[in-house]
């Protein structure tokens, strides 16, 4: 029997290392990659196939969100699972909407982990226990958009305003995306009217509140 491959994305190295150990030491669980941001865990995806790809929400360079949406749309055998920190409905809904089928919050006990690849291996949703009953009010309470006012905007203007958000310049971003100074500033003026925003201040708030980055 083959084992069931997992690819570990989260910028934060102690976190990989621990998810390691305790996948590790499951007998039919092996753990082929490690990414630190967005963009490598999606080169990994593509690369390498993992049956599971465990994300967090905010990393740099692209957040799990958009990841999850790009290997939705190319339609992936790799089935994906929100590890977070964060115990917010709001975050859950998008990660859900994104195409992952599971929401695991970083202090649930491993068998909640353990349940969740079971659960997607089967094509079965899974949400943390500490977090299910708020998805569900927002559900039942129609709340829907307020996790979901993200998708007024298009893919790049979403990733132009987490590296705004991260404090990188238009110049910065535009070497980043290997685009011009000049189409960076109108995707930034694009999505500022979107949002009816008048200052940076204003997408930075937004982009903490949509989970794109840590306060």
């Amino acid at each position: 029997m083959h084992p069931i491959t997992i690819i570990l994305a989260d910028d934060h190295r102690l976190v990989r290392q621990g998810m390691r150990a305790l996948l590790s030491a499951q007998p039919e669980l092996e753990v082929i990659g490690e990414a630190s941001d967005g963009q490598e865990a999606l080169n990994l995806i593509d690369s390498l196939s993992p049956d599971i790809a465990f994300l967090d929400v905010m990393m740099p360079s692209m957040n799990g969100i958009e990841v999850a949406k790009i290997v939705h749309d190319r339609k992936s055998k790799t089935k994906l699972i929100f590890l977070s920190m964060h115990a917010n409905a709001a975050y859950a809904v998008r990660a859900l909407q994104s195409g992952a089928l599971a929401y695991v919050l970083k202090d649930s006990d491993f068998s909640e982990i353990m349940q969740a690849i079971h659960n997607v291996l089967e094509n079965r949703r899974y949400l943390s226990s500490a977090i299910a009953d708020d998805v569900f009010e927002m559900l039942l309470n129609s709340d829907v958009e307020k996790a979901d006012s993200l998708e007024i905007l298009s893919p790049r203007e979403r990733e132009i305003l987490q590296l705004i958000a991260e404090g990188n310049t238009n110049v910065v971003i535009a070497e980043k995306l290997s685009l011009s100074v000049r189409t960076v500033e109108s995707h930034r003026a694009h999505t500022m009217s979107k949002l009816r925003f008048g200052s940076q201040a204003d997408l930075v708030r937004y982009a903490i509140q949509q989970g794109l980055i840590s306060p």
